[in-house]
């Protein structure tokens, strides 16, 4: 039977003698208020298992709706234990599935669960009646944190805004009372601001019980005329991540990588026959090293065979071919081919075997894979209109990171516009649209159109807005961005 087609499954397998499943736990209406401080609570779904008619082999997976019809519908992010039928989430993915779905944050609404019953290698699904629950979903901003749409300011001659009010550094609410950015510092004053303007919120130097004083000290020295006691950064030139709890008063700084790199100490797992390395033993799977919120890397060696992604250690959960709906890159492919027996779905390395610089995106569900890094100090840069950063601005046109011989690299907003590369942050040489033969058509096309005027053949990023890592190769001509 689980070699038939689904049509001859439906001769065997009758769904009318089946029984769905049903969720058991909690009971209808039950309200769930989801809040930053519990994200990582557990939220518990009790079910009864679906019977089949017949023997069949079944995944089960949790869904939510904001309608009853489920129309538009979000998995869950959830583990499941088949024998005790539970599904186990958190407050943060329960979360996360409600934004995606467009509920409005701190606003109680009905939430529709139910569970579905997949029969494998087919489109036969049995579905329990949906439970109905109260939410009130909190806000989270794009790297994970919560964001209660507040904001203060960076302003100075120790940040890029100098003292133009109109240019300060934003900094986004991450938790109650807490912001954050990461911007560049150099030996000079500042201050923070509750607004965009000099009036009437500002916070200096004195305010702050507690600041790194390796970084920071008060302005106003027996060498320097400053009169309003604002912050004097004394640190090593560079780029810094910088915290301000405004609550209790604290100042917190931690260099930035020179990638832009950030660990979260959270990690994945890679392991299977094409990792030579590791193959098959799970307590040995080769770990992925956080870089930036739900990001995570490393080098590997691989070789013609299948792999697969773990959350950790051991054979729990994890991350097959069909998990990831984003960009793939084109070295893999699904293992479950008609001369491969691969029931569970892994990924197939089809590329030449070797060493690659490995990039999950468990959020964007995307996977990429390039030659080890080998930064030799060059940069392309990038600018335009659609580079939300930068503008026309050529003298501070955004860098990309050398990340092998010929490849860029970088992570920035994009809105719908046009913009190009140069090689320099001037306007000399640079790479418009006809110079690359291989680029991503669902972001990217050629700017020079009846209904624009762009003699300059420019490169038209046509959405959507948001952010995404946009990689090119000046040899190879080619362009992606997930």
């Amino acid at each position: 039977m689980l070699s038939a087609c689904e049509h001859d499954l439906k001769n065997i397998l009758d769904l009318e003698e089946s029984t769905p499943p049903a969720i058991t736990s909690p009971a209808a209406n039950t309200q769930f208020e989801l809040l930053a401080a519990n994200a990582s609570d557990n939220i518990v779904f009790e079910i009864s298992l679906a019977q089949f008619s017949t023997t069949v082999a079944t995944e089960y997976k949790l869904e939510v709706s904001g309608e009853s019809t489920f129309t538009e519908a979000s998995t869950i992010d959830a583990s499941f234990n088949k024998q005790d039928g539970i599904f186990s989430t958190t407050v943060v993915n329960l979360n996360r599935a409600l934004l995606a779905l467009g509920f409005e944050p701190l606003e109680e609404a009905d939430a529709f669960i139910k569970v579905v019953a997949l029969v494998n290698s087919t489109s036969l699904t049995l579905a329990s009646e949906s439970l109905t629950i109260k939410v009130i979903p909190y806000k989270i901003a794009a790297d994970g944190t919560t964001d209660d749409g507040t904001r203060i300011y960076m302003i100075g001659a120790a940040v890029p805004a100098g003292w133009n009010p109109d240019e300060a550094v934003e900094m986004v609410n991450i938790a109650p009372d807490t912001y954050r950015t990461t911007t560049t510092f150099t030996n000079e004053r500042f201050r923070f601001f509750g607004q965009k303007d000099w009036n009437p919120i500002s916070y200096n130097f004195p305010y702050f019980t507690s600041v790194p004083e390796e970084y920071f000290e008060n302005a106003r020295q027996p060498d320097r005329e400053d009169g309003d006691d604002n912050l004097w950064f004394k640190g090593e030139l560079g780029s810094y991540i910088i915290t301000v709890d405004l609550g209790a008063k604290t100042i917190t700084m931690t260099p930035a990588s020179d990638d832009g790199t950030v660990d979260d100490g959270t990690r994945i797992y890679i392991v299977g026959a094409a990792v030579p390395a590791v193959g098959w033993d799970a307590a040995n799977a080769q770990e992925l090293v956080n870089i930036a919120p739900y990001v995570y890397r490393a080098t590997v060696e691989l070789e013609n065979d299948r792999f697969r992604f773990l959350k950790q250690q051991d054979w729990g959960d994890g991350y097959n071919f069909p998990y990831f709906t984003g960009y793939v890159n084109s070295m893999l492919e699904n293992a479950l081919q008609p001369d491969r027996e691969d029931g569970d779905e892994n990924l197939w390395f089809k590329g030449t075997p070797g060493t690659y610089v490995i990039t999950v995106d468990v959020e964007k569900k995307t996977v990429e894979l390039d030659l080890p890094y080998s930064d030799d100090g060059t940069h392309i840069y990038l600018v335009g209109a659609a580079v939300t950063e930068v503008g026309w601005d050529a003298a501070n046109a955004l860098a990309m990171i050398n990340i092998a011989p010929n490849r860029y690299r970088v992570t920035t907003e994009f809105e719908v516009d046009r913009f190009r590369f140069l090689k320099q942050q001037d306007w000399g040489d640079g790479y418009n649209f006809p110079f690359f033969t291989s680029v991503p058509e669902q972001y990217l096309e050629n700017a020079f159109q009846p209904d624009r005027e762009d003699g300059d053949e420019n490169l038209w990023f046509k959405g959507p807005a948001g952010t995404y890592t946009i990689t090119i190769d000046v040899e190879e001509k080619w362009i992606t961005m997930y």
